[in-house]
C-alpha cells in the first residue's frame, strides 16, 4: 500500500496536484473512486477503504481528512502485514 499525504492548501507554479490526482483516477461502475472523509468517523473512514479496496479500487483520492483520520489510515498501513492492500495506492488530502 503506497499513501500520499497532501495539504490541501499546498501551493506552488506548478498545475494543481489534486486536479492531476483527480485526472489520473480510474472510472469505476459507481464513478470516480473519491471519498469525502468528512462523512465519516475514523472507524468509517477504515471501512470503506477496506471496502473499496476489497471491490477493486486500485487508487483511491479521500478528500478532507482531519489529522486523527490520516494518522489512522497511516496506522491501518503499518498492519497490513499479509500485503493484501500490496497494490493500493490512497492519496489522502488533509483540512485546510
Amino acid at each position: 500500500m503506497q499513501i500520499q499525504v497532501i495539504n490541501s492548501s499546498w501551493t506552488v507554479d506548478s498545475p494543481d496536484l489534486i486536479g492531476f490526482v483527480i485526472a489520473g483516477l480510474r472510472q469505476t461502475p459507481d464513478g470516480l473512486p473519491i471519498i469525502y472523509a468528512e462523512a465519516y468517523a475514523v472507524d468509517g473512514l477504515l471501512g470503506i477503504l477496506e471496502v473499496r479496496a476489497a471491490r477493486g479500487e486500485c487508487e483511491i483520492l479521500v478528500m478532507d481528512c482531519s489529522r486523527d483520520q490520516v494518522q489512522a489510515v497511516l496506522e491501518w498501513n503499518s498492519c497490513d502485514d499479509e500485503g493484501e492492500f500490496e497494490d493500493l495506492v490512497i492519496h489522502l488530502v488533509r483540512k485546510a
